[in-house]
C-alpha cells in the first residue's frame, strides 16, 4: 500500500495563518455579541409594549446562544493556535520562529 503525507490545501493560506485568523475572528465575534447583548439588556427597562418586550427577549436569547457558540469556538481555536505554535508542531509544519 502506498501512502503520502497529507498537506493543508487552502490556496494561498498556511495552516498557522488560518488557525490564528479563526482564533482572532471568534474572539472578536464573541466581543461583538457581548456588546450587542449589553445594548439589548439596556432596552429591557425602556420597553413597555408586551409584544416588543417579547421580541426583545427572543433577540436576547438568540444573541446569548451566538455568544455561547463563539465562546466555544474561541476556546477551540485558541487551543489549536497554541498547539500549532508549540515547538514540535512548528517543526512538523516547517514554521520558522519569528
Amino acid at each position: 500500500m502506498e501512502y503520502t503525507k497529507p498537506t493543508f490545501s487552502i490556496k494561498d493560506h498556511a495552516l498557522v495563518e488560518v488557525a490564528s485568523a479563526l482564533h482572532c475572528y471568534s474572539r472578536d465575534m464573541q466581543s461583538y455579541y457581548k456588546i450587542t447583548q449589553g445594548h439589548l439588556v439596556g432596552q429591557l427597562d425602556e420597553v413597555t409594549d408586551e409584544a416588543a418586550l417579547s421580541a426583545l427577549k427572543a433577540d436576547l436569547q438568540i444573541i446569548n446562544q451566538k455568544m455561547e457558540y463563539f465562546h466555544l469556538l474561541n476556546n477551540a481555536a485558541s487551543m489549536v493556535d497554541l498547539l500549532i505554535h508549540s515547538p514540535i508542531m512548528m517543526e512538523e509544519l516547517n514554521i520558522s520562529k519569528k
